[in-house]
């Protein structure tokens, strides 16, 4: 009895895969850090450095000295309140974020599980239209609504809805939809393509056993998007943290929240840095914000990381 061989099929040529040729993977990243690095690492840099100078006779003089640290948290709640600033900011950014994904959150479960997959893009395309039109045009675009004579108000009063026209502008109610008009459009292609990615087998196999479309979602759907959630939590946070058009077209700087009326800390910096010659302590408020983003931004990359 003969042994059958194995039959050996042909070796294919060896792939090229760029992955295999460092030097390829080096010259593909270079455009990417040297951009980062002159536009954003190299001004990062030069912004915390000016903090730690000095002014003389209305100078900024190169140096290091903690002076202007030491000055601003000696009235960190006193004559500046910068602490109620943060605070402020904190308040309005945490309330801002919950509400985009309250509000995104939905929409983009819409679009992933009842819009047909061939129309998906073109909504997906509409989302983030707004993203195609300058961001103060859209703004003052919204002051013409939320005036106190603007569209919104006139429409309600001659609905009879309301007597009185409602106060919307100047107020924090205003930055907050300035703001999330910005962060709509990120949040939901984020959103998007964490719930886009969701295995439907597990969803399939909770029907099956027995669990209700609530329960689907409690226990399958949302604990799966969890690292969208928190990545749009992340970005939506820096954004209204650093923001200043929104709280100062539509919110005046400024607003009544249960901390009191306290202004927001970028505006405060804007202000600053327009009325004063010092530069350095400017450049110091401004390396507080800065940190404030930093630990969220790494705090929310953990948790996103656990998740996974």
């Amino acid at each position: 009895m003969t042994q059958k061989l194995p039959i050996s099929t042909p070796r294919s040529p060896d792939r090229w895969l760029p992955q295999e040729t460092s030097l390829l993977k080096y010259l593909c990243l270079a455009p990417a850090i040297i951009y980062d690095s002159i536009f954003f690492l190299l001004p990062l840099i030069f912004l915390v450095w000016i903090g730690f100078w000095s002014v003389e006779n209305y100078r900024a003089v190169p140096g290091f000295s903690l002076s202007n640290y030491l000055d601003i948290f000696s009235q960190f709640f006193t004559r500046s309140r910068y602490g109620f600033a943060i605070a402020q900011s904190l308040w309005v950014a945490f309330t801002t974020t919950a509400l985009g994904i309250l509000l995104c959150y939905p929409f983009a479960m819409a679009l992933v599980f009842l819009v047909p997959e061939r129309l998906q893009r073109l909504l997906l395309v509409l989302a983030i239209m707004p993203f195609w039109t300058s961001y103060i045009l859209r703004l003052y675009a919204w002051q013409t609504i939320l005036n106190n004579n603007g569209l919104l108000n006139t429409l309600l009063v001659r609905l009879n809805w309301i007597k009185d026209p409602l106060q919307i502008m100047f107020t924090q109610w205003g930055t907050r939809i300035g703001l999330l008009h910005y962060l709509a459009p990120i949040m939901i292609l984020i959103l998007y393509l964490v719930l886009r990615n969701t295995d439907r087998t597990l969803m399939g196999a909770a029907r099956n056993l027995g669990a209700t479309q609530w329960q689907t979602f409690w226990r399958v759907v949302l604990p799966l998007s969890k690292p969208g959630i928190l990545y749009s939590a992340v970005f939506g946070l820096i954004i209204s943290l650093g923001d200043v058009l929104s709280g100062t077209i539509l919110g005046g700087g400024t607003g009544q929240s249960i901390l009191g009326k306290f202004p927001l800390f970028s505006a405060i910096i804007l202000n600053e840095y327009a009325a004063s010659t010092n530069l350095p302590r400017t450049s110091a408020l401004a390396t507080l914000l800065i940190g404030i983003m930093i630990v969220i931004l790494m705090t929310g990359f953990k948790l996103a990381e656990s998740e996974q």
